[in-house]
């Protein structure tokens, strides 16, 4: 897997200790840096450390650094600046969240090891707020895919979020921010992948206190990487494969942002088209390299929403949500010619759910001392149509694969309350109920404590619960009626330490697994597996060196095991590392050098193969951005080494033979892009 001539892949955990020794170095450095004074003042958000506020961990604008558990917030400039070319990218930047990859090219992000699996949503996705996991499936695919072009800043919390933002906030959860106060034209183009363009408009009457944006963005292209086998060499049926061959990975992304805000009143409508190919087939056939565009999903959603103040210690927000869900499949490859039939085998398959809610936030200050959120939300989701048609299939499928009658009602109550103990102490008891039309009722509670010592030192304390309910299709697939909901209990420990040119993070946490859901083999399809339990370490540390110079590093590990295997989870790793290294040599110049270490991956108990292999892999960026309006522009390189880099590839078999891709999912080697643009 690793080319032995590579400096950075001579051997992989040497970068992790290189890391280390990286920022111990720059710790050092620090020491021997001058007084901040007026020719010393950082030149721009890139290389400042700053304190930011976030809604996402109790609803209430806190700064990051006091809320319970830890936040982290990726800014747009930043991640652009380190090479991130949409939130599948950015995420990984995020200490202890890894990346894996669907077989037919749905993205997969792991929290501290938890989320690998066929159709896999163990993590919350927001948009602006509004919640994007879809029913069928738990997953929001097309919000990964969206440029960062797009983006103001990300904002995600791991570990348990339910007992405030309720189902699928099992291992973390994602608030993607877009851009609404920009005047922006750009374009961008990625070497042999995607290649487009987009545009934000913003516009304000002060008088009328009314303002509106859109943000808008295209991107289409194909990016397939070699793959020299399928299964079908694995089986000893090599003469009826595509490989060697591209798989198909072409890709077309439509994103349209729409907000309006006149004084309290809000309203907002999102679409994102996320169209792309079947990448390396749905039984790990590799497909024709033909280009197609064989999967699509649509999102539709409408928020409106008024802010209210009852009272001097009474606030309020009412908000009411729509959203519709469209997947479908155009001639998916599914066998190749002379399995079955001497044509391919071909699948159209067509879903759309909707899902309704209102919501009422109450805010109340009566109490000294006390901040009460009283909140209260009642969703509705139901199953428009869900139909397919197989070709050249020798033998009758049934035309729904899914019952159309399925619905789920959902309603739920939150009470929290933010206590201030002392000047010093904050402590934040939540209890969330949800109570499902077709599951029963799930209650999960948070209790968190922050200790804010002194200017520089806050240590935090956190429990807190999750669950995540079974799916529709999980509950439709053969024989898995009766699967239950997952359930995790986590403990934290944090510990922040803040000085005028760098600070650092630490976190420790434990969690306990319950009934998790996973995909077993074909004969079992999705089950509530065995419990598991996590225990890990994150650190994080920035560092600015003078006025031009600026390092950010995370390191991460954690140690999962099947407590009746003993075995660690399959698909994540136990070692994650990050390494960014801004320098600024002139006012409107940034180079950034990203460096990213993955440990091995684990397999599946049932897989004999060894684990996959780790990689560490460096990204080269080049940036020139004037302060105010102006021309900007990132010139990068993904995988500066042209590392080798696999992704587990998912448990699949076909009349109970096991078709694996022998190393894995190739990811691509070294790669060019661009991003232009001009803001007013």
């Amino acid at each position: 897997m690793y080319d032995t001539t590579s400096p950075i892949a001579v051997a992989p955990h040497a970068l992790a200790v290189w890391m280390l020794v990286m920022i111990l170095a720059a710790g050092e450095a620090l020491c021997k840096q001058p007084e901040p004074g007026s020719e010393d003042v950082p030149l721009g958000d890139l290389l400042s450390l700053l304190d930011q506020e976030t809604e996402l961990a109790t609803r209430s604008g806190m700064n990051a650094d006091f809320v319970p558990g830890m936040a982290t917030i990726l800014s747009g400039s930043d991640m652009l600046a380190r090479g991130a070319r949409n939130v599948w990218e950015a995420l990984s930047l995020v200490p202890g969240i890894s990346q894996g990859l669907e077989m037919t090219g749905e993205r997969q992000i792991l929290s501290r090891g938890v989320g690998f699996g066929y159709a896999s949503g163990n993590i919350k996705f927001l948009l602006d707020g509004v919640s994007m996991n879809a029913t069928l499936l738990a997953t929001a695919d097309p919000v990964l895919n969206i440029p960062i072009e797009q983006i103001e800043r990300i904002e995600v919390i791991r570990g348990p979020g339910s007992s405030v933002h309720g189902e699928y906030a099992f291992a973390g959860v994602v608030n993607v921010v877009t851009r609404h106060d920009d005047r922006t034209i750009f374009a961008r183009a990625d070497e042999r992948a995607d290649a487009g363009g987009g545009g934000i408009w913003h516009w304000r009457d002060p008088e009328r206190d009314l303002s509106a944006s859109i943000n808008l963005a295209g991107l289409a292209g194909n990016g397939g990487v070699l793959v020299s086998e399928d299964a079908l060499f694995a089986i000893g049926q090599a003469e009826l494969s595509n490989a060697p061959g591209p798989s198909n990975e072409a890709s077309r992304y439509l994103g349209a942002f729409a907000d309006l805000r006149w004084r309290k009143t809000f309203l907002a409508i999102k679409i994102l088209d996320d169209d792309y190919g079947d990448h390396f087939g749905i039984n790990h056939f590799l497909p024709p390299s033909e280009d197609r565009l064989t999967s699509a999903q649509r999102y539709v959603s409408a928020q409106i929403g008024q802010d209210l103040v009852l009272s001097e210690s009474l606030e309020a927000r009412i908000r009411l949500e729509s959203l519709q869900y469209e997947r479908a499949r155009d001639q998916l490859y599914v066998f190749p010619p002379s399995y079955f039939d001497p044509q391919p085998v071909y699948m159209d398959q067509d879903y759309r759910e909707t899902r309704y809610l209102g919501a009422a936030d109450l805010h109340w200050r009566g109490w000294d001392r006390h901040l009460i959120l009283l909140g209260f939300e009642a969703s509705q989701v139901r199953v428009n149509r869900a139909s397919w048609n197989w070709f050249n299939l020798p033998f009758e499928v049934p035309q729904s694969w899914l019952d159309t009658g399925l619905d789920r009602d959902i309603l739920s109550l939150i009470l929290q309350d933010e206590i201030r103990a002392s000047e010093q102490v904050t402590v934040t008891a939540a209890l969330r109920l949800d109570d499902y039309s077709d599951l029963g009722a799930f209650l999960t509670p948070r209790l968190a404590a922050v200790w804010r010592i002194d200017e520089a030192n806050i240590l935090k304390l956190q429990y807190a619960q999750a669950f995540r309910p079974p799916t529709f299709y999980e509950r439709e697939y053969p024989g898995r009626e009766s699967i239950g909901a997952g359930e995790i209990a986590t403990y934290e420990l944090g510990y922040i330490l803040k000085r005028p040119r760098w600070e650092g993070r630490l976190i420790l946490f434990q969690s306990d697994l319950a009934d998790s859901i996973v995909f077993g083999d074909d004969a079992d399809g999705f089950i509530n597996s065995a419990d598991a339990r996590l225990r890990g370490v994150e650190l994080e540390y920035e560092v600015r060196l003078g006025a031009r110079v600026k390092i950010d590093a995370n390191l991460s590990y954690v140690d999962t095991v099947s407590r009746d295997t003993d075995r660690p989870l399959p698909g994540g790793t136990d070692t994650l590392a990050n390494l960014a290294v801004l320098w600024r040599p002139l006012d409107a110049w940034t180079t950034a050098l990203q460096l990213r270490y993955v440990g091995d991956r684990s397999r599946p108990e049932s897989d004999p193969r060894d684990s996959v292999s780790g990689y560490a892999m460096a990204d080269l960026t080049l940036s020139y951005q004037r302060q105010g309006p102006g021309f900007f522009a990132y010139l990068g390189v993904k995988n500066l080494t042209d590392e080798d880099v696999c992704y587990p590839d998912l448990p699949t078999s076909f009349g109970g033979v096991n078709l694996p891709y022998p190393e894995g999912y190739p990811r691509p080697g070294r790669r060019w892009w661009l991003s232009v643009g001009y803001r007013f």
